[in-house]
């Protein structure tokens, strides 16, 4: 068997059939991503292998002695450690044994010549074991992540409690690498990490000498390190044993291939059911008839090849406005001290602009600054009397518990069940996802939520914190497009220059 073997897997949400015999497999040496439209179940399936959940029916099987380590969406933490204490307590064994051959030294000074070369024996099997472990190279191991994850920004001694969301994907994200699992799981690994970040993972992930399925819709970051693309679609996965790119090219092969046999065999259906209706009822050719309907009910038919279908993003302009948007002057911003500015800058009307730079650097807390969130360390900033503002935040997590046409109402609370269900279902929101709880929708899902709140808005500016996290490539491009064709100003936070690189007319870069 393989690393990883699942058989006849099959898994239902309150009666939505999410998969149907579905068959995985990981092998040795196998860098596997899945890749899907939103709300497929990616999520879920990876929470079934990892033991999260129980399939319905099928096998999932681990080969014997593998240890694997799943970095979830919605993960949880020791929230009463440090960030130190919480990384280092990876390596507690070597941390002990450290202990007890520091003991060794320690009774070595006291001992009786009879015991003297009993301890020096122990101690030469302690030292062994610490340096065949790397135990001291633990410093520069930890330094070496925690530098390429960007958590160096961050003080270590501070309690996981008071870290935002994306903080803790990272530290965790960082323990799961300092762990060194025989597999890596992981889920959205790219959220909340910046260029930079991105591809210092990337490169650990192309080196890493054991296997990992990772969820990803980053495409630039998929290329970089699949050498299996496993696409899940209509219930069921399709292996792809190639790289990204590949999997591209052969991806429309077979879909081209497979509508013509589906094309071909309703057309053969279609031929069978005239001449069954023409014939069933003459005497001379009913038994032909007859023989052709059970040929027809025993045959088993392609099912209807399932095409997507096109999100409406739409965001409405109310009005245009002066000449200059927002002008920065001498604004310097942060919280307890200052993290950013002094900063000069005049945004000029109908503009789009992406702010870059690395986690840490003061990104989102600038868009908080400038919508008056939290205040100016010093200098000020000045909006256009006309300025209508609609934004996305990057984190949302207060409205967890109440299903998506609730969360509409919070904000419209006039408007009826219907009118929300249609605006809901313009960006793939369903019947069925409207009414789950926020919390149970898939991040590509909850996202869709919350950009179909801004459809809601009418405004001249859009503030967007990095829009694109979840959001699987067709949903990025119908963002895109929508974004494209707003008259009115852009400001954008994001790290995936695929997106941004063709829609905006400035970028600004902090360091």
């Amino acid at each position: 068997m393989g690393i990883l073997d699942v058989k006849n897997l099959k898994f239902k949400y309150k009666d939505i059939e999410l998969f149907n015999n579905v068959e995985f497999h990981l092998e040795a040496k196998e860098h596997i991503v899945i890749v899907g439209e939103n709300g497929t179940g990616k999520s879920t399936f990876m929470k079934l292998i990892s033991k999260n959940l129980i399939p319905d029916a099928g096998t999932i099987t681990w080969l014997n002695h593998i240890k694997y380590a799943y970095l979830d969406q919605h993960l949880e933490m020791n929230n009463d450690l440090s960030i130190n204490d919480y990384l280092t307590a990876t390596f507690k064994n070597l941390y002990d044994k450290e202990k007890e051959l520091i003991k060794l030294y320690e009774d070595l000074g006291t001992a009786s010549a009879t015991d003297y070369d009993k301890i020096t024996k122990k101690i030469d099997i302690v030292n062994r074991y610490l340096e065949d472990n790397n135990f001291y190279a633990i410093s520069s191991t930890i330094s070496n992540v925690i530098n390429g994850l960007g958590l160096n920004n961050l003080n270590l001694d501070r309690l996981i409690s008071s870290l935002s969301g994306g903080e803790k994907m990272k530290v965790y994200l960082a323990k799961i690498i300092l762990e060194e699992p025989n597999v890596l799981l992981m889920d959205e690994p790219t959220n909340f990490l910046d260029a930079n970040q991105v591809d210092w993972l990337a490169k650990y992930l192309k080196g890493f000498n054991g296997e990992f399925i990772i969820i990803s819709h980053d495409e630039s970051f998929i290329a970089n390190i699949a050498n299996v693309i496993y696409e899940l679609n209509n219930k069921t996965f399709v292996r792809y044993k190639m790289g990204y790119e590949a999997y591209l090219k052969e991806r429309e092969i077979r879909r081209e291939s497979y509508l013509k046999a589906y094309n071909a065999e309703q057309k053969k259906i279609k031929e069978m059911e005239t001449f069954i209706a023409k014939n069933i009822v003459r005497a001379t050719t009913t038994k032909r008839a007859q023989s052709r309907r059970k040929m027809l009910e025993k045959m088993e038919k392609l099912p209807k090849p399932k095409n997507r279908v096109p999100l409406k993003l739409n965001f409405p302009f109310s009005h245009s406005t002066g000449d200059e948007v927002l002008i920065l002057n001498e604004l310097i911003i942060g919280y307890d001290k200052a993290i950013l500015g002094p900063l000069n800058y005049k945004l000029m009307k109908e503009k789009k602009i992406a702010i870059l730079g690395r986690n840490g650097v003061g990104k989102s807390t600038l868009l908080k600054t400038i919508l008056s969130q939290i205040k100016p360390l010093s200098g000020d900033f000045k909006w256009n009397l006309s300025a209508d503002i609609n934004y996305f935040r990057q984190e949302e997590n207060e409205f967890d518990e109440i299903n998506a046409i609730n969360y509409l109402r919070y904000f419209y609370h006039l408007k009826t069940d219907e009118e929300l269900r249609t605006i809901l279902a313009r960006v793939g929101i369903g019947k069925d996802l409207c009414l789950k709880p926020i919390k149970e929708l898939s991040g590509g899902e909850r996202t869709r939520v919350r950009l179909a709140l801004m459809t809601m808005k009418k405004s001249n500016i859009l503030i967007l914190d990095e829009p694109t996290n979840h959001l699987d490539p067709m949903t990025k491009l119908e963002l895109f497009d929508a974004l494209k064709s707003f008259p009115g100003t852009v400001i954008l936070v994001s790290h995936e220059k695929d997106f941004y690189d063709e829609l905006v007319d400035d970028e600004i870069y902090f360091d």
